[in-house]
């Protein structure tokens, strides 16, 4: 996340943008200004096919985001929260809370993607045909041709049985409607979209063999679906190791804890000096107020720090920092991976500290049940 631009919120939904998207922008309007579009209108100049390259190219990141948006609308409605949507060099991707409860509540949401791409296909054909009607010159109407085609190929291309793309989710979906067993039904999926993006990588090689350098995009488009059913099946796998662990099982219940008046010398002296930690919780009693973080004492300037408590500099906790003692270790494994961090703080009900959580507790156990291969 830290590496991507934020956009914006719609939806309630974070929209990013990694960096390897403007390689994707660049290549696709180079492609349509400089080679598409003046193969099929040879008579418009070629600043008019800049101008329509570019702004084609705006519009199909916006029909991607479309694409995304639909999934996400449709998986929020099915409690499948989605926080965020990345648009990258290979498209977007949502990124989901939870996993989907019921095969009905996959497949709506599968199917949600395709069929707004689907929907933009016919909306810019409209216009395309509604422009050509008019007697327009190609200037205005070769963008929305453009535009339904490649529409049309992302439903289509979409649809392929191949995990995790939406025609594996509509798979996936399928065969536990079948089985009744998420587990079985996500590896079928997987191994059908490894072998989706082992047949592209295949066709790119022969394209290239006989001179397409299209070919490369294929088998880069294959190597990355390839990768991401296998790592679908080890999410799966680890979500099996981590089953029914609760995470009072796992967490420290003696968390170094610092009183509000502590003063900032002697949390310096005995606490991030001794421990190393960068951050403590402040209590009192059991109930949390707050943590204190390396970084706020470093705003202070040193010969205040005899004078000032940690109390003064207090943090209030973020909710993405707390976990409940009887969420699975998934959830919490989860949720560290969502924010970036490495570690939980454990409180009941009342938000009374009980304990902490730390990804190696969650690794350590993954490893001893590997092990025992229980």
């Amino acid at each position: 996340m830290h590496d991507d631009i934020r956009l914006g919120r719609v939806f309630g939904i974070e929209i990013f943008i990694s960096y390897s998207w403007f390689v994707i922008f660049a290549l696709v309007t180079v492609t349509l200004s400089f080679s598409l579009f003046p193969d099929q209108f040879p008579k418009n100049s070629t600043v008019a096919n800049i101008a329509i390259g570019l702004f084609s190219s705006v519009l199909f990141f916006i029909s991607l985001l479309l694409h995304e948006l639909a999934h996400s609308l449709v998986a929020n409605l099915n409690d499948m929260p989605i926080k965020k949507i990345t648009l990258f060099i290979f498209g977007g991707m949502s990124q989901m809370s939870e996993e989907p409860k019921e095969p009905g509540a996959e497949f709506k949401m599968a199917i949600a993607g395709p069929a707004s791409s689907l929907l933009l296909a016919a909306v810019f054909f409209a216009v395309y045909k509604g422009l050509m009607a008019l007697g327009l010159s190609s200037v205005y109407y070769a963008a929305f041709a453009w535009l339904s085609e490649v529409n049309l190929f992302l439903a289509i291309f979409n649809l392929a049985p191949g995990f995790p793309l939406d025609g594996g989710r509509v798979l996936r979906a399928a065969v536990w409607y079948v089985t009744k067993n998420l587990e079985k039904a996500t590896v079928i999926a997987s191994k059908a979209g490894q072998g989706v993006g082992l047949l592209l990588i295949a066709f790119g090689v022969l394209l290239f063999l006989l001179g397409q350098l299209g070919g490369v995009w294929l088998i880069l488009i294959g190597w990355f679906l390839n990768q991401s059913a296998v790592a679908s099946f080890r999410q799966m796998a680890l979500q099996q190791s981590l089953s029914n662990v609760l995470v009072e099982q796992i967490m420290s219940p003696d968390v170094e804890t610092i009183s509000p008046n502590l003063s900032l010398e002697e949390l310096v002296n005995h606490y991030f000096l001794r421990f190393r930690f960068g951050r403590f919780p402040i209590v009192e009693g059991r109930s949390l107020l707050g943590i204190v973080t390396l970084h706020d004492v470093k705003e202070i300037p040193r010969d205040e720090w005899p004078l000032k408590t940690a109390g003064q500099i207090i943090e209030p906790v973020d909710e993405n920092m707390f976990i409940n003692p009887n969420d699975e270790a998934v959830v919490a494994l989860r949720k560290m991976a969502e924010n970036d961090i490495g570690h939980l703080l454990v409180v009941d009900r009342e938000k009374d500290l009980v304990g902490i959580v730390t990804r190696a507790d969650i690794v350590q156990l993954i490893n001893v049940k590997s092990e025992l291969e229980i």
